[in-house]
């Protein structure tokens, strides 16, 4: 093994900060002055966020659950018992949706 005089740096020597009044030993390394941010100009007229049509979300979710529990029930009703049952079936998931969007509507 040899002897040298090198070292490796440890994490203080990578990570030290220099005072901040001390200039600069390197270019580009000196401190930014910091300046305040600009105030925000206040609205005049504060937003009316009630003006457009929300979309709902739950009109979406209903429906692709019923498109999605449709097919199943339609199969089982239809091998079942026939037209009767798959007529009941479409009853049923129509009631369903009507409820919903029933309740779901403005007063």
């Amino acid at each position: 093994m040899t002897y040298s005089d090198q070292r490796e740096p440890t994490n203080e020597d990578l990570w030290a900060q220099p005072p901040a009044n001390t200039p600069s030993t390197y270019p580009g390394q000196s401190l930014a002055p910091v300046t305040p941010p600009a105030p925000s100009p206040v609205p005049r007229h504060p937003r009316d966020h009630s003006t457009g049509p929300t979309p709902d979300k739950a009109s979406f979710v209903i429906a692709i659950i019923s498109l999605g529990v449709a097919i199943p029930l339609t199969a089982i009703a239809a091998g079942v018992s026939g037209l009767p049952g798959l007529l009941i079936v479409w009853a049923g998931l129509v009631m369903v949706n009507f409820v919903f969007g029933w309740t779901r509507r403005p007063h």
